[in-house]
């Protein structure tokens, strides 16, 4: 892997992450328009419309961000399986089961605080009636995703590293197989114990590309007729329903699509970064390194921060609803890269540790 695969790398990472932020920003506070839809029947057009779009535009995060897991995997050619998984777990599974449980205690701690004046309602795990099962899913996810549900992704992540030993001969001699998993996923196989089959896949393609040493090319006509059809793609899912009484047709593969054209479009907007905003795309490249720990620490967060802006009741109306969209995000952010700072100059061993033995 060059410099510049490295760094192209290190800036999608932390862009997305970014942008998950927005993805769990969810819907406004008072508002039943759920951003999953699309826009029906918004109290205010604009700020659903936006709040939507950057979804379905972020929803390309886990794609990406499993095909860059699965490139670092195998770009070096035959893994040591067993080394490879000792790895993983300091870095992956073990931060994972803590931020986990944490934020499953800060559940808790709200959901207490709230319960009798029935406030912050959002964070009742099923505290109510908590069992053994509920813990389980709670931390590690087994029937239902965490809690902290972002977290649903190192889940189905684990589980295809695990599967690497079958994997990466498999998909080294017979390539073709990876349309096989786009297949079970178009027609919502429900594969056993993963939460979805997105990860899987594009996991998958990613040690595609890293068994050939793939490296990223320069911007041509196919990266920018990519990033059009994206945003096409994207205005067809949000407005669809709109006109439709409600209902996408053929979600599930349009979704397909959608996700598909949309990773390659992502890697073509880097590349565009790179060219045009060189001062945005060294940022995030260089600062890549807090990643995993706002991935970690931004839900429920982001939600907490939503809610207590809203409690101010200065973001009515539309261009309310637009402030709101921008702020809690930013201060979700900006908080959790403070945090990291002051956590990292106090404790940097245990910075480290919850940022996946990653140091500033």
């Amino acid at each position: 892997m060059n410099n510049q695969t490295s760094e192209l790398i290190r800036a999608l990472r932390l862009l997305l992450i970014m942008g998950l932020v927005l993805v769990h920003f969810g819907g406004f506070p008072d508002s039943s328009l759920d951003p999953f839809q699309g826009v029906v029947n918004p109290e205010h057009f604009v700020p659903a419309s936006i709040n939507s779009f950057f979804l379905y535009f972020f929803l390309s995060a886990v794609p990406v961000l499993s095909i860059i897991s699965g490139y670092l995997y195998s770009h070096r050619g035959k893994p040591n399986y067993v080394q490879a998984l000792k790895k993983r777990f300091l870095t992956i599974v073990l931060p994972s089961i803590t931020w986990t449980s944490i934020w499953l205690a800060f559940a808790f701690i709200l959901y207490s605080i709230g319960k009798s004046s029935n406030q912050f309602t959002y964070y009742d795990a099923s505290f109510s009636d908590f069992s053994l099962l509920h813990l389980v899913n709670g931390i590690i996810g087994i029937t239902e995703s965490p809690f902290a549900l972002q977290f649903w992704f190192i889940h189905d992540l684990v589980l295809s590293l695990l599967l690497t030993p079958i994997l990466y001969p498999l998909i080294k001699r017979a390539p073709f197989l990876l349309i096989g998993f786009f297949i079970l996923w178009a027609i919502e196989w429900q594969a056993p114990v993963f939460f979805n089959l997105k990860v899987l896949t594009f996991f998958s393609v990613g040690l595609y590309l890293g068994q050939r040493n793939w490296q990223p090319s320069e911007l041509n006509f196919l990266n920018n007729i990519s990033i059009v059809a994206f945003i096409a793609l994207i205005l067809g899912r949000i407005y669809t329903p709109y006109y439709n009484n409600g209902d996408m047709p053929f979600e599930t593969v349009y979704e397909l699509i959608l996700r598909s054209v949309g990773t390659f479009a992502v890697f073509s907007l880097a590349l565009q970064l790179r060219k045009h905003a060189s001062g945005i795309f060294n940022w995030l490249s260089n600062n890549s390194g807090y990643a995993f720990f706002i991935f970690a620490a931004h839900f429920p967060l982001i939600i907490l921060f939503k809610q207590v802006l809203s409690m101010t009741h200065m973001f009515n109306g539309a261009v309310g609803q637009v402030a709101l969209w921008v702020l809690a995000p930013v201060i979700t952010i900006g908080f959790i890269i403070i945090a990291a700072k002051i956590l990292n100059k106090i404790l940097p061993s245990l910075y480290k540790f919850l940022n996946g033995q990653r140091s500033i």
